[in-house]
């Protein structure tokens, strides 16, 4: 090999080493100068995340404020619809009590029974009478309270004394109730069989209740006792009725005892009574002799003392 050779072959050599590093640094800068491209699923999953997520949160804050909004309306027209409706019945239920409609409650009326009237009637000439003043007293007495009456009461057979105001009950002693006086008669000390005394009884109203004027009957002597503030809240059968009489013929705490003026042993009655009607119910005691005697049984709705009854009997005088 010459030396000319040589060198050919070493510039040849020398300009492909030339060539191949242009070429080598040409393909760096274009990897320098142009930017990665960016995958394009990725790019279009992060829009998606984004638009979705935005959305969905959107569209569930609308739809559950829209919710809200409805509910809470609901809610609220729903409890101030019950609740006018409620207002509204108590109101019909308050009208119909004070209105007199069907089921309204009513006002009894009350009594009470006065046997020791303070008088002597052997003394004189004609029937004694209580003074206006005297039955005030008699009306007040109970209540510890104050009472006034316009008309004195002759204590005879049917005379009977309205225009008295007094207390109602013990709650109050202030006279705000009207009440009227009749005449009646009790059994005598000597017993029922052999006469009777005059006694009192107030009952409230302008007048006593036509249904129970045989109370006030010369030929009928007055008892009575009280059973129990709760007695007569309803109405009693005619076998009650007759049960809680015989207890009253029976009873040493009656007004006027008469346990000991006959020996009960019986009682029967027709019909029952209602306590909201001050009326008397035919009844017919026996004693243990056989002997009956006629009965009246009305309501005891004292105003002085527990509920029971008021009982009269009927006992034909001579003459």
């Amino acid at each position: 090999m010459t030396i000319t050779s040589i060198g050919r072959r070493a510039r040849t050599t020398m300009a492909l080493c030339a060539g191949a590093a242009l070429l080598g640094l040409s393909a760096c800068g274009a990897d320098v100068d142009t930017p990665p491209e960016t995958p394009a699923g990725a790019a279009e999953t992060d829009a998606d995340d984004t638009s979705d997520g935005g959305g969905e949160q959107d569209q569930q804050s609308s739809e559950g404020g829209d919710a809200s909004d409805e509910e809470s309306a609901s809610d609220g027209g729903g409890e101030e619809e019950e609740e006018e409706a409620g207002d509204g019945a108590g109101a019909n239920e308050g009208a119909g009590e004070d209105g007199g409609e069907p089921g309204a409650s009513r006002e009894r009326t009350r009594i009470m029974l006065v046997t020791d009237l303070g008088t002597d009637d052997t003394s004189g000439e004609g029937a004694p009478a209580l003074t206006d003043d005297d039955l005030a007293a008699l009306l007040a007495a109970p209540f510890e309270g104050t009472a006034e009456c316009e008309d004195e009461l002759v204590l005879e057979p049917g005379a009977a004394a309205t225009g008295c105001l007094g207390p109602a009950s013990f709650d109050t002693t202030e006279p705000h109730q009207e009440w009227v006086a009749n005449v009646v008669f009790v059994p005598s000390e000597d017993g029922f069989q052999n006469g009777s005394t005059v006694a009192v009884l107030f009952s409230t109203g302008t007048e006593l209740p036509t249904a129970a004027d045989g109370l006030l009957d010369e030929d009928v002597s007055l008892t009575g006792v009280g059973f129990g503030s709760m007695f007569g809240a309803e109405p009693l059968s005619a076998d009650e009725v007759a049960e809680s009489t015989l207890q009253t013929l029976t009873s040493e705490n009656a007004y006027v005892p008469v346990n000991t003026m006959a020996e009960w042993s019986d009682v029967t009655c027709e019909d029952g009574l209602d306590f909201t009607e001050f009326e008397t119910v035919d009844c017919e005691a026996t004693t243990t002799d056989g002997t009956t005697w006629g009965l009246l049984v009305a309501p005891g709705t004292y105003a002085d003392n527990d509920q029971g009854l008021l009982v009269g009997i009927s006992v034909p005088r001579d003459g």
